[in-house]
């Protein structure tokens, strides 16, 4: 059963394009592994929801994950730039399949 927000345009012979969505980034660096910054990440994606076990626990900062509620019929990048001006890198994306990458 999915149970889908109402909306006075809502149709239910209508499949909705959001859903919730695994998204990580691989790697990410020791100084960003933070739930608030995390969840800041995750908003370039859709609306985070919760983060995984290992990031709860900060016990395996390699594999971090974060539900995000997103729209899967839209392409999502696979790389963003994180950090200020001077000294910013590109991130890897991974968002789980079965969805638009």
């Amino acid at each position: 059963m999915r149970l889908l927000k109402w909306t006075p345009f809502f149709d239910i012979k209508e499949e909705s394009p959001i859903a919730p969505t695994w998204v990580s980034f691989p790697n990410l660096r020791s100084h960003m592994f933070n739930t608030h910054i995390f969840f800041a990440l995750a908003l370039i994606f859709g609306r985070p929801l919760q983060t995984d076990q290992s990031m709860a626990l900060l016990s395996l900062p390699f594999m971090d994950r974060i539900l995000d509620k997103m729209d899967v019929s839209k392409k999502h990048p696979k790389e963003t730039w994180l950090g200020p001006e001077i000294g910013a890198y590109l991130q890897n994306v991974f968002v789980a399949s079965g969805c638009s990458s």
